[in-house]
């Protein structure tokens, strides 16, 4: 984080190409630079209009994750954001720009607060669409906007399209619904088996596609589905033990969660209602207030210690 910081005239360009831009694919990394990081570097140092800057160029796009995974609930997506943005704000200094990317960090975050909201709704809603390689790309996509997209986004995505169809569409249902193994073999009409194979040969093959053919070994392949959100219950819990124990899996989560989240580069984002910055800013109010409260009682306390301390003086005289 210290480095981002000190980047002297390299962060004043990355300050100005993150005031000028509009789309948060325009701020890919890109010669060791990220202006989302930027962003979050700033506001880990409290600076208010960095994060309301993150906030605009991000928010839509990670509701639209939010939305998918939830089960189109409009009023759960919109309170895992507000949610997910109040954790930016008083942890933006956690961010490691060493282990990825600051869009990525920002997608783990939302996915993990939406996934939480999914199990307590208990069951999913009939009716809703599902999220595919095939259906993803918005009707009105522009020509330009896929221009603007990071190299490394267009070969994520060319991979998940050019898997087979089951594949495909297991990968996408896994990460974009936050479909157990089990609810994914239901929505599938297959055996659980049959769901839980689909899933790691479409990681496989993506990962060949990503590394030109590289074989995937057993600790990325396990790191894979932990990022996908593929490993649920005492598993993932077992897993997220040893890789707090052992870096190289941390090092494979990281690719993974990073690739994953150029996954999302192809939704729509979806309109923000107002009233969720509206929450965000009255909260982080009401917390500095708490915060701030504490200290003039301390001030207070100080300052009157200090008067005691002077009528005694004056008294002993």
């Amino acid at each position: 984080m210290g480095e981002i910081l000190n980047m002297g005239r390299g962060m004043s360009q990355l300050r100005a190409a993150a005031a000028s831009s509009t789309d948060p694919r325009t701020l890919a990394p890109a010669a060791g630079f990220d202006p989302l990081a930027l962003l979050l570097a700033e506001t880990a140092g409290g600076r208010e209009t960095s994060f309301a800057r993150l906030y605009e160029l991000t928010a839509g796009r990670l509701l639209a994750i939010a939305r998918g995974i939830v089960g189109g609930r409009s009023d759960v997506a919109e309170e895992v954001v507000q949610e997910s943005f109040l954790r930016v704000w008083r942890w933006a200094h956690q961010y490691d720009p060493a282990k990825g990317a600051a869009y990525a960090w920002l997608v783990r975050i939302v996915r993990n607060r939406a996934l939480t909201a999914r199990e307590q709704l208990h069951r999913r809603e009939d009716g809703h669409d599902e999220l595919d390689a095939d259906t993803m790309e918005s009707d009105a996509a522009d020509p330009a906007d896929h221009a603007m997209r990071s190299e490394e986004a267009r070969r994520v995505n060319s991979c998940l399209a050019n898997l087979p169809a089951n594949h495909r569409r297991s990968l996408s249902l896994v990460y974009f619904e936050g479909l157990t193994h089990r609810e994914l073999a239901e929505r599938l009409g297959v055996q659980l088996g049959t769901a839980k194979s689909w899933v790691r040969r479409g990681l496989e093959q993506m990962n060949r596609c990503m590394t030109g053919g590289e074989a995937l070994g057993w600790r990325e392949l396990v790191a894979a589905e932990y990022a996908v959100g593929g490993l649920q219950g005492a598993v993932r819990l077992g897993f997220e033990k040893r890789r707090e124990r052992d870096a190289r899996y941390c090092r494979a989560v990281d690719r993974w969660e990073d690739r994953f989240a150029l996954l999302t580069e192809v939704l729509a984002p979806a309109p923000v209602p107002a009233h969720v910055w509206k929450n965000i800013e009255q909260q982080i109010g009401r917390e500095r207030v708490a915060f701030a409260r504490p200290l003039v009682w301390q001030v207070a306390s100080a300052v009157l210690a200090l008067a005691v301390l002077g009528l005694l003086s004056v008294s002993l005289r």
